[in-house]
């Protein structure tokens, strides 16, 4: 939740590009960044397929659904008014927006939500199909995600077209899984695996180094001549992703009792804080220059953590906010 609304406090930032010390700071912030909505729908999915209530269509139409569509509408709407309200006095029909809500988001740090309730209304199948192939199956299944999913459209996107043209799937044979589904399959191999002590130093290491090398193709790919490299790249997020699960996993029975204490207290609070915060950083944009990527970020992420507490502690208020 931390480094998404880093990631779209950076978003501004990024988007002009200038070539100076602020600009390459941020673009190595952004490049860290990416792990978080791979860690997102991996979390989800360990959660969601290691549960005995995801059989259930019940809980799932009762329970699970209305706790994130509720929110999302809401904030949805709020941010559609101001977001009008901020753009020259709502020369734009929130509205409209708002209508257009099924087709598209209100805004564009929303589009993690669509696939995320499809994968809510497909978990009970996903939970039935995942409880009874072995770990080897689930891996196949993984390695073709990897490839078709990851692999090969970054070989499409980042090599000349006289080479990628060769790797485009025809759009009809493009039947396997999404990258989010994939990624919500992963958070559940990952946990199901019996896995050797992990020693999180090392695990801390190799994260380091992965995440260093695509701070470094992001510079040199920047080059068109250097752009392939971003194929390596986009393989190392997964590989990231999946180490630092295990190591926070591994690190969980260890927490101090006074940290644990702080993260269940936050827990509950990072979707509406996910919710809150793009509507957040374009306000605060308003009055502080997009380059203050660091003001921006720290301001956007204290106001929405507080104001999502203080919804979160009144009781039938939670349920439309958070």
């Amino acid at each position: 939740m931390i480094l998404v609304v880093l990631a779209h406090s950076c978003a501004a930032a990024i988007g002009r590009k200038q070539g100076n010390f602020n600009w390459s700071m941020t673009n190595s912030i952004v490049v860290i960044t990416e792990v978080a909505v791979p860690l997102f729908f991996m979390i989800s999915g360990s959660t969601i397929l290691n549960s005995e209530k995801t059989y259930s269509l019940k809980y799932l139409f009762q329970h699970r659904l209305p706790r994130i569509l509720v929110p999302f509408v809401v904030w949805s709407v709020i941010s559609a008014i101001i977001n009008g309200l901020i753009n020259n006095h709502l020369k734009d029909d929130p509205w409209e927006n708002i209508l257009m809500m099924f087709h598209r988001p209100i805004l564009i740090a929303y589009w993690f939500i669509y696939p995320l309730i499809v994968l809510y209304l497909l978990s009970p199948l996903l939970k039935a199909m995942v409880s009874r192939v072995d770990d080897g199956l689930l891996t196949y299944l993984l390695i073709l995600w990897l490839i078709a999913n990851i692999i090969l459209p970054e070989v499409v996107k980042s090599t000349p077209s006289s080479i990628g043209t060769y790797f485009a799937a025809y759009p009809s044979g493009r039947v396997v899984i999404s990258e989010s589904l994939g990624y919500f399959i992963l958070g559940y191999r990952v946990t199901r695996g019996k896995h050797r002590r992990i020693n999180p130093w090392i695990n801390l290491l190799l994260i380091v180094v992965l995440l260093t090398i695509n701070i470094v193709i992001s510079f040199v790919s920047l080059n068109k001549q250097f752009e392939y490299l971003n194929i390596l790249a986009v393989i190392n997020i997964p590989l990231a992703a999946i180490l630092i699960y295990l190591s926070l996993r591994a690190l969980e029975p260890h927490y101090p009792r006074w940290f644990a204490s702080v993260i269940e207290a936050a827990a509950p609070l990072t979707y509406g804080v996910y919710l809150m915060h793009g509507i957040t950083i374009l306000t605060i944009q308003r009055f502080v220059e997009y380059t203050n990527v660091g003001y921006i970020f720290a301001l956007s992420l204290v106001i929405s953590l507080l104001t999502i507490l203080i919804l979160h502690s009144i009781p039938y208020v939670r349920r439309i906010f958070t």
